[in-house]
């Protein structure tokens, strides 16, 4: 059974998609067939990260123009994983993004109808995990992305405008869709490197990453967790997956 990770926050900024690929590569390096798929559709970020090998976007399955295989680069052997590392990207062409937010309420139902048939059609091709790196907030593409997970990984930063909206996506969303949830301190400014609380909001917290200034440094495709496995940033990573495998 594949297990579907919705990886959301309430704002932008708060390390998401960093946070997404790392755990997708974390999983594969483990030997886990893993799908990452960009749901992101306002702001696509993976088409910078890696090479699309494919002619067709997750865009063109949720219009209903191809099956969601068609959208999947295996990037396996270009990073060295274990497991398969299947990619899904979002389209980056501005004339496309434009055009999603004209994107009436029967559109969107019908990507929610396409992305749990996409689920399935996973399933059955063994796919161990699939993670969704979705937009921030509530926009209807990064919904339905949280309505066809299993779970809600919530990437958190210390700030009352993230706390306070988190607090209103987890009653006022995730409690509504019946949604397992947990959250990531990410970006922590302070001293402590181990979890400040166990639960919030009635949510259990992973773990907290500290902010740490080197990462900026590094090159933008940089995947800390494959590159170099004793970083801080990268032995946190493991732990969220390990802790992720446990729920299970």
């Amino acid at each position: 059974m594949t297990l579907t990770l919705a990886i959301h926050s309430s704002k932008g900024g708060t390390g998401k998609t960093s946070i997404a690929v790392n755990l997708a590569v974390a999983f594969a390096s483990a030997g886990k067939d893993t799908c990452l798929i960009d749901m992101d559709l306002r702001g696509p970020s993976l088409c910078s990260m890696f090479k699309p090998k494919t002619h067709f976007w997750i865009n063109d399955f949720l219009s209903g123009k191809c099956n969601l295989k068609d959208t999947l680069t295996d990037s396996k052997k270009d990073i060295g994983t274990s497991g398969h590392l299947y990619l899904s990207f979002s389209n980056p062409d501005i004339g496309e993004i434009r055009d999603l937010v004209s994107k009436d309420r029967n559109w969107q139902a019908g990507a929610l109808k396409a992305l749990m048939n996409g689920k399935r059609e996973l399933a059955e091709e063994n796919i161990d995990v699939t993670i969704l790196d979705t937009s921030p907030g509530v926009e209807y593409e990064s919904i339905n992305a949280v309505a066809a997970s299993d779970m809600v990984i919530i990437v958190h930063n210390d700030t009352k405008a993230c706390h306070d909206c988190t607090e209103q996506l987890i009653k006022g969303v995730y409690t509504l869709l019946d949604k397992r949830c947990a959250i990531i301190d990410n970006m922590y400014h302070g001293n402590c490197l181990d979890i400040k609380e166990k639960n919030r909001y009635g949510v259990p917290v992973l773990t907290t990453i500290p902010c740490m200034c080197d990462i900026a440094t590094r090159s933008k495709n940089e995947i800390l967790v494959h590159s170099d496995p004793e970083h801080l940033f990268s032995k946190s990573i493991m732990t969220i997956k390990d802790k992720i495998e446990a729920m299970q």
